[in-house]
């Protein structure tokens, strides 16, 4: 929790120099994730061929592997600030409440497909919205998919702000634990 704090708060920036870093830690990213654990074995690598055990690497493997990392933290750099100013740009990642509204609306006439299409793009993007998503769940727990409404809630439960919606998401939990005894009650 306080490394969450100090990688989201003032020292946000730094995730920057790391390539995947910030898109593993921010949203899950998977893709994120293996660049990032690619480039610590890589700087791994350098450092031991280099300082550690020269042995390891020529001369000419160590500088091209030092390089290689050197272009990817300012490849890193530039693609996390043009993406982050795509992002500021576009109204992708948060949930109007328009679109709330309408999807809400939709629910409660029981079109939960309908709402779940216009929800889906809010939650399926690199930052979450945690109402959306919410109203995601509640929609997969009413039409039987509770693993899907599970995964959802476990996403928004390791999401820092997800932290200040923890009764939502614990009422949410308990509605699907009721909806499947029920579901199996009706099965016997």
């Amino acid at each position: 929790m306080v490394l969450g704090i100090a990688a989201t708060g003032s020292l946000g920036w730094m995730m920057y120099f790391w390539p995947g870093l910030s898109p593993a830690w921010r949203s899950g990213s998977f893709r994120g994730l293996a660049i990032a654990l690619l480039f610590v074995l890589g700087l791994q690598t350098a450092w031991v061929g280099t300082f550690i055990w020269p042995g390891l690497l020529s001369h000419w493997e160590a500088q091209m592997l030092w390089w290689s990392l050197a272009v990817s933290v300012i490849g890193s750099i530039i693609y996390q600030t043009f993406y982050l100013a795509k992002l500021a740009n576009s109204d992708l990642t948060r949930c109007t409440n328009r679109v709330l509204e309408q999807a809400q609306s939709l629910y409660l006439q029981g079109s939960y497909f309908e709402a779940e299409e216009l929800l889906e793009p809010h939650v399926s993007q690199g930052e979450w919205d945690v109402e959306a998503a919410l109203w995601l769940a509640s929609i997969y727990r009413r039409t039987g998919r509770f693993e899907a409404a599970v995964l959802v809630l476990k996403t928004l439960e390791s999401l820092e702000r997800g932290a200040c919606w923890a009764t939502e998401i614990a009422q949410e939990h308990r509605k699907i634990a009721e909806s499947k005894r029920n579901k199996r009650l009706e099965s016997l």
